[in-house]
């Protein structure tokens, strides 16, 4: 689960004869995923099978059908399987059918597109021609006259006079543009029209007809004819959809299928009496791979395990997870496929991104809302990627609601009538009693221990995420290896870890912890010693710990010390061969993940900002619409509901990203590289053929 499964190179070998039962067998197991060949001395790329083209044709021709029907196989819906026989009965019959009343329809609609583009754009010659208000009888069919009818940008009369004073010019000038006539003598038509070109002249063809008003109540006469017929082959089509939907579709599933078989020897090296293919498949299924197809040749086709090449080629990546896992490898793969022999990150993201998710939204009203609109997103896209995605939703949103129960949060700080605010800084609304959740975040003190809380929780995904990084070098470059590019940084970030606890050490916020702890749960987790008497700023000891530590003595401090120069020599060996004396500068980049475990408060930062926007909008709604504030009930509930709607979808995004960012950038890139090959086996999950 943590690793892609284990994959066995293998050939294919066997009479050129059999190559269509070898292709029978690999497309029903769906298990093979075939190497693309390259051709060698005695071995060619082989041809197509003879029934390829036909196949191919028949496809596209019916992939055309269904896309004009609107029709997508993805989301279709089967309400039964249809059997080979069957379809190979009906084939030729069904496709003959589907030309003549499909095909015919889409070839009418297609003319009928046409024609009616053709009538706009003689009505939209027509309209300016009826604005100039001259018959079109008049402005054409002349021997000796040259007529210009069109659009210009600029009035050419005074131009125009600078060739010859004997002409005619009737323009008319509207909102967008000048229209106009000219007529004059052939001769001087070549002059006119270039002063014409240079002020915007564009022409309008003068249609052959004797009235502008008779011809256009024709066109729009035979436009709402076109519209009828358009109208009555939507309909005549809708119920071709109705009845044969299902039937094209297992047709076209059917046709893929031969389709993808006729193909295989495009993926084959073949010689005059032999074919080979070369492929990976997952190493438990090398046996069951290997007697089927000896089996259906009768011993013809010999199968075998070619040991070692494995690692001289990276196989493809298979991942086998849980549902629920699978579901979180859509962010894996968006990030990168993992390579084969590297650890797949999709099982630590499936618990942390819905951790991280729920711990920022923390409130059960929006994690409720949240789950009910992916619910109805699995419901409406049944596509695998919609499914997946919806199903992250719905994790992210229960998650939301446990830890709303957790903060005690619905749609912002609880509110109990006599009580209070759940949060102590809002507890100023009500007289009464305090109510309190089982951690409020927003106390000053939960804040400081959800501080400390998330900060743990970058240690320890980076040191995670370096341990595995070791692991992935070890296994593939070996201990030493591993040691100086990974391990080295491990106790890096581990030296880093403890001068960070030694800090809020001397913060006394481990006390603080103790006492948070003590008074709302009444279990101390912390120290268990006070600061003596105005000594608050003097580091605690910490009983127990090491026996003789006095005051003023900071254990993680001396922890730290010699992780870091044992980092350090590390680091020296590792990068000064490599960089030089550069190498030893840029051990600063260790500041770069005392950085990255910093970004780990945005946890906290993102939760706070969607808490207090939830008490904003809740405190302008109480005002607002109760007494003694202005009392306007329906200004309030506008306000309370679009306030809400904004703040869900900011508790959408923020945590989603958020999360994910700390997936990518703090996490991943401490192990994982990346640059898999997907594993595509040859064959094809039938949805609506059975064999």
């Amino acid at each position: 689960m943590i690793k892609p499964v284990k994959m066995a190179k293998i050939s294919i070998v066997g009479p050129r004869d059999q190559l269509e039962v070898v292709s029978e067998t690999l497309h029903r197991m769906n298990v093979v995923h075939i190497e693309d060949p390259v051709e060698e001395e005695y071995f060619r790329i082989g041809e197509p099978l003879e029934k390829a083209s036909f196949l191919t044709r028949n496809l596209v021709q019916l992939r055309s059908f269904i896309s004009h029907l609107g029709l997508d196989p993805d989301k279709f819906v089967p309400g039964r399987k249809y059997r080979v026989d069957e379809l190979t009965e009906k084939l030729d019959e069904k496709l003959k059918e589907y030309q003549e009343e499909i095909g015919t329809k889409i070839e009418e609609s297609r003319s009928l597109a046409e024609r009616e583009r053709a009538l706009r754009a003689e009505m939209a010659n027509i309209e300016p021609l009826k604005e100039l208000g001259i018959p079109p009888r008049l402005l054409k069919d002349y021997k000796e006259i040259r007529v210009f009818v069109g659009t210009l940008n600029v009035d050419p009369t005074e131009r125009l006079r600078e060739i010859t004073d004997t002409f005619e010019i009737v323009l008319k000038t509207t909102k967008k543009e000048i229209i106009g006539a000219i007529f004059v003598k052939a001769e001087y038509g070549e002059e006119f029209f270039k002063v014409l070109q240079e002020c915007g002249y564009k022409e309008i063809p003068v249609p052959d007809i004797d009235d502008y008003d008779v011809r256009l109540r024709e066109i729009d006469s035979e436009i709402e004819q076109i519209k009828s017929r358009e109208k009555s082959l939507e309909s005549e089509i809708e119920e071709i959809k109705a009845k044969e939907a299902e039937m094209m579709i297992a047709l076209e599933e059917y046709l893929t299928i031969e389709a993808d078989k006729s193909e295989l020897p495009l993926r084959a090296l073949v010689s005059k009496y032999a074919f080979v293919i070369a492929g990976y498949i997952p190493e438990k299924q090398y046996q069951k791979v290997k007697s089927e197809i000896e089996s259906k040749t009768n011993g013809q086709i010999t199968v075998e395990r070619l040991n070692g090449e494995e690692e001289e080629s990276e196989p493809p990546t298979l991942l086998k997870n849980p549902p629920i896992v699978r579901d979180i490898e859509l962010f894996t793969k968006t990030y990168a496929t993992p390579k084969y022999g590297e650890v797949d990150p999709s099982l630590f993201m499936t618990i942390f991104f819905p951790l991280f998710f729920g711990l920022m939204l923390g409130d059960v009203g929006y994690g409720l809302l949240i789950t009910i609109m992916f619910l109805a997103i699995k419901a409406m896209f049944k596509t695998e990627g919609w499914q997946k995605f919806a199903n992250i939703g719905v994790y992210s949103g229960i998650a939301g609601i446990v830890f709303g129960v957790i903060y005690g949060e619905f749609f912002g700080p609880i509110y109990v009538p006599g009580m209070g605010y759940t949060a102590h800084f809002l507890g100023g609304w009500a007289e009464g009693a305090h109510f309190h959740p089982i951690f409020d975040r927003v106390e000053a003190m939960g804040v400081k221990v959800l501080l400390l809380v998330v900060l743990v929780v970058g240690m320890f995904k980076m040191l995670f995420g370096f341990a595995l990084g070791f692991y992935n070098v070890a296994k593939e470059h070996g201990i030493k290896e591993a040691i100086l590019e990974k391990g080295s940084w491990f106790l890096g970030v581990l030296a880093l870890s403890l001068a960070i606890f030694g800090f809020v050490y001397n913060l006394g916020a481990l006390h603080d912890l103790y006492e948070f702890t003590q008074h709302h749960y009444g279990v101390g987790i912390g120290l268990t010693e006070a600061p003596p008497p105005g000594a608050e700023d003097v580091p605690l000891p910490i009983p127990g710990l090491v026996d003789g530590w006095q005051a003023g003595v900071n254990p993680f401090y001396i922890a730290a010390l010699p992780l870091v120069v044992i980092w350090f020599i590390l680091f020296i060996i590792a990068e000064v061969p490599k960089m030089g004396a550069f190498g030893v500068i840029m051990a600063v980049e260790l500041l770069t993940w005392f950085g990255q475990i910093i970004s780990f408060a945005r946890l906290l930062a993102i939760g706070l900002s969607s808490v207090y926007i939830a008490f904003v909008i809740n405190f302008l709604a109480l005002k607002i619409g109760l007494e003694p504030g202005i009392a306007i009930l329906p200004l309030a509930i506008v306000i309370m509901v679009m306030g809400h709607a904004v703040n869900l979808i900011l508790g959408i995004l923020d945590p989603g990203l958020q999360s994910l960012r700390l997936h990518y950038v703090e996490f991943f890139t401490k192990f994982f590289e990346g640059g898999g090959r997907p594993y595509t086996p040859f064959g094809k999950k039938k949805k609506f053929v059975v064999e």
